[in-house]
C-alpha cells in the first residue's frame, strides 16, 4: 500500500485523495464517517475530498442519504484521469495560443527607443528545437541566395515545405554535404536535387549552418559524445540528445569570411 500511495501522489492526487481512494478499494462502499475513521481523515475534509475524487474520476457518490460512496476500478479510474488530465491540457494550451496570439499584436506595436546605433551583433541560443525554428526563419526571410554547409542533410525533411516555397521564390540554394557514405545520405541528396537544391558532396570541414543574401550568417554546434558536429546518420531525430547551440550575426567581416570559406569548397569540389 506504502508504493501505491507514493505513486498516487506522483501522478497528482493529494494526501487526502490518496488515502480516501485506498480506503475505498479497502472498504467497497462506505459513508463519509467510515472513510474518516478507517484513513484518519477530519471528516469535515472528507467530503470536499471525495468531490474532488468524482470530478478526476475515481469515486461514484450516491444519490441517497446517507450518502455513499464507491470507487471506481482502477483501470477506470486512470482511464477517466489520464482523459481529464488530456482536457485540461488541451485548454491550457486553447487558452496560451490565444493569450499568445493577443501578446503578438500588442507587442508588435511597441515603440522602439534608439539609444545609439547598434554595434554589429553575434547572437547565440541552444536547443535544438529553438535552433531550427531560427533557421527556418532566416530561410523564409531569403531573397536571394542560400549558401548551407551541412554534415548529412538530416534536416531537410523538417525543412522541406520551407526550402521548396524559396526556391519557387527564386531563391537560389547551395550546399555542401559529406561523402555520401551511407544510404540515407545518398537518399537525402537525390531529394534535395529533386526539389532544386544545388549539391556538392565531399565536403569534410566542420562548418554547420548557412549564409543568408550575403548578410546574415548562422553557425551551428552540435556537441555528441563522439565529438563536435560528428556526421550522423541522415535520421530525423536520431540526435534529439545531443546538446545544440547556434551562432547567429549580420557582421560584414563574420559573413564576408564564411562567404570566401564557401567559395573556396563549392570550387574544390
Amino acid at each position: 500500500m506504502e508504493q501505491s500511495s507514493i505513486l498516487l501522489k506522483e501522478i497528482g492526487l493529494t494526501e487526502y485523495e490518496t488515502k480516501s481512494f485506498l480506503t475505498l478499494l479497502q472498504l467497497g462502499i462506505a459513508t463519509a464517517e467510515q472513510i474518516s475513521e478507517t484513513a484518519g481523515i477530519p471528516l469535515p475534509r472528507v467530503y470536499d475530498t471525495l468531490v474532488e475524487l468524482q470530478k478526476k474520476g475515481f469515486v461514484l457518490i450516491s444519490k441517497g442519504r446517507p450518502k455513499k460512496f464507491k470507487p471506481n476500478s482502477p483501470k477506470r479510474a486512470f482511464k477517466n484521469f489520464i482523459e481529464s488530465k488530456k482536457n485540461e491540457q488541451e485548454k491550457e494550451i486553447k487558452y496560451l495560443k490565444a493569450t499568445v496570439k493577443n501578446l503578438e499584436n500588442i507587442l508588435s506595436k511597441v515603440e522602439t527607443i534608439k539609444i545609439r546605433e547598434a554595434d554589429w551583433g553575434l547572437w547565440s541560443i541552444e536547443k535544438r528545437r529553438n535552433i531550427g525554428s531560427i533557421l527556418d526563419e532566416q530561410k523564409e526571410m531569403a531573397k536571394k541566395e542560400i549558401l548551407i554547409f551541412s554534415g548529412d542533410l538530416s534536416w531537410l525533411g523538417e525543412a522541406m515545405k520551407i526550402i521548396k516555397q524559396a526556391i519557387r521564390k527564386g531563391v537560389k540554394i547551395k550546399t555542401i554535404v559529406h561523402e555520401p557514405e551511407n544510404e540515407e545520405l545518398k537518399k537525402n541528396i537525390k531529394m534535395a536535387k529533386k526539389i532544386g537544391m544545388k549539391v556538392k558532396s565531399g565536403y569534410k570541414g566542420l562548418m554547420r549552418g548557412h549564409i543568408i543574401d550575403n548578410k546574415i550568417v548562422s553557425i551551428a554546434i552540435k556537441q555528441t559524445e563522439k565529438g563536435l558536429n560528428i556526421v550522423g546518420q541522415g535520421r530525423p531525430g536520431s540526435d534529439s540528445l545531443d546538446r545544440y547551440e547556434l551562432m547567429t550575426s549580420d557582421n560584414p567581416i563574420l559573413v564576408k569570411t564564411l562567404r570566401e570559406n564557401f567559395d573556396f569548397w563549392w570550387k574544390s569540389l
